[in-house]
């Protein structure tokens, strides 16, 4: 992974880039920056995938966004982010605060956002309140790797204490429940058990509102499931990466004059199905798969 920079509307964004392949961008959480995206990052590059963990604006060594720190105004500078590296519609993956940005973005700008992965999204709206985000912040440290508990120390440290108020007030007021539903990209939601952050309960709700999505639940991890388990998350995303190519074979068939002409194979990796079992849940119409405990 080497750094790379670019200026989006005169603020100069700072990412780790490496791979080679399909495009995903991966999006962290507040106060944080891509450093924390790289155990997966590494996964997806093995697996021929070009990769992008940008710095949001403000966090990690991107400027600060001149627009302030607002979902909205986050989410203009990752998508003028993404045109101006040429991407085309790339998969994300995004993590708790992360998940944010990118819906906001997807229900804004569709074109400009693939598929994506949300893992941990926020922010529940019944724990909507400064109170509960910060009780249930600490319950979550004690849950989280001792190392990326460094890496978030030194990248809170870097953003500072006006840049981290002024996200979790915007933060706050976002209310991410009323935009799902209008979201049409295949997507799947991944909740770790021991998530000391997100429920259970909104983590279901967040893949019921969503068109296309479905709900991993991953035993015995904490509410950064990508940092813990990087090659299962990746699995996940190669999956959704093959999905929208049999999506894509399957409606290029379906415009084909003569309905007898056979498609293309379609390059399909190793499914999530095959590395984690579906199981049915009687409280909703989707499938849930549940990821074997390491």
């Amino acid at each position: 992974m080497r750094s790379t920079w670019r200026t989006i509307d005169g603020v100069r964004l700072h990412a780790l880039t490496g791979g080679a392949g399909r495009p995903v961008v991966l999006v962290h959480g507040y106060g944080l920056s891509g450093a924390y995206m790289l155990p997966l990052a590494r996964a997806l590059t093995r697996a021929a995938c070009t990769v992008y963990a940008p710095d949001l604006p403000g966090q990690g060594k991107s400027d600060a966004a001149r627009n302030g720190v607002g979902i909205s105004a986050l989410a203009d500078v990752l998508g003028g982010w993404i045109d101006v590296v040429g991407l085309d519609r790339p998969l994300v993956v995004a993590n708790s605060f992360g998940c944010q940005i990118v819906t906001d973005l997807a229900a804004r700008r569709p074109a400009c956002v693939g598929p994506f992965v949300l893992i941990g999204p926020t922010i529940d709206p019944r724990q909507r309140g400064a109170p509960h985000q910060l009780k249930a912040a600490l319950r979550d440290s004690a849950r989280e790797p001792f190392s990326l508990l460094a890496i978030a120390a030194r990248d809170n440290a870097q953003t500072g204490i006006r840049g981290l108020l002024g996200t979790a007030r915007s933060a706050l007021r976002d209310r991410i429940e009323d935009r799902l539903p209008r979201l049409a990209q295949p997507a799947v939601v991944i909740w770790g058990e021991h998530d000391g952050f997100v429920g259970r309960a909104w983590a279901e709700r967040v893949a019921e509102l969503l068109p296309r999505g479905r709900l991993v639940v991953v035993p015995g991890e904490p509410h950064a499931v990508h940092y813990t388990r990087p090659d299962l998350v990746a699995d996940i995303a190669l999956d959704l990466l093959a999905q929208e190519a049999e999506d894509l074979g399957a409606d290029l068939l379906g415009g084909l004059e003569h309905r007898d002409v056979a498609a293309g194979d379609v390059d399909n990796p190793r499914s999530v199905e095959d590395a984690v079992p579906l199981v049915g849940d009687s409280r909703r119409h989707k499938p849930v798969a549940v990821a074997p405990e390491q």
